[in-house]
């Protein structure tokens, strides 16, 4: 029964795998080759919020992924619930795979669970997670709208090229946030 169980359960880590590869990647390999000569510090202070972490950067690729963010943001200081809980929820995203591993691999060694059912529990865990992420995409392209018309309103870019290359990796990096990895 374990493995009927890890094979649902892959379908949706695979499925989501594939879709950010198809989606995300492509558009990304192409933002990184476009250097658009604003850094996301800029971008971010034109739209009225504090600088990020990452303020260096001046591709496309990063200024998409910006956009979103602050798109995110923009709809947190609006009061959208969704959209905060899309942001608290992106830091279970990055720790969940971690803490799963770490406690299907202490429920093998202690031999109070079976091995195939630990793995199959930590692989349906993630791929729980993963459907729940898949759910909540509409929050993150409500963002990419909302992050698209401050940036339009801004003009925090120079040319019309960059701003239209920052949209598409925006609207791409929404795949990213589904894989928890």
């Amino acid at each position: 029964m374990w493995k009927v169980v890890l094979i649902l359960s892959l379908i949706p880590l695979v499925g989501a795998c594939l879709a950010r590869h198809w989606f995300w990647t492509k558009a990304r390999m192409e933002g990184l080759r476009q250097d658009c000569g604003t850094s996301v510090r800029e971008l971010r202070e034109r739209l009225g919020l504090p600088p990020g972490r990452r303020g260096n950067e001046t591709h496309a690729a990063a200024l998409g992924n910006a956009l979103r963010e602050c798109g995110l943001a923009l709809l947190e200081k609006e009061g959208n619930t969704f959209a905060k809980a899309r942001v608290s929820g992106s830091f279970l995203t990055k720790a969940l795979p971690a803490l799963v591993l770490l406690v299907a691999v202490f429920a093998i060694l202690s031999k109070r669970v079976p091995a195939g059912w630990a793995i199959a529990g930590a692989v349906g865990t993630v791929a729980f997670w993963t459907l729940v992420r898949l759910s909540g995409m509409a929050v993150e392209w409500r963002a990419v709208a909302k992050g698209t018309e401050a940036l339009k309103a801004s003009r925090a870019l120079k040319r019309v090229a960059d701003e239209d290359e920052v949209i598409r990796c925006a609207k791409a990096s929404v795949w990213s946030t589904v894989w928890p990895f």
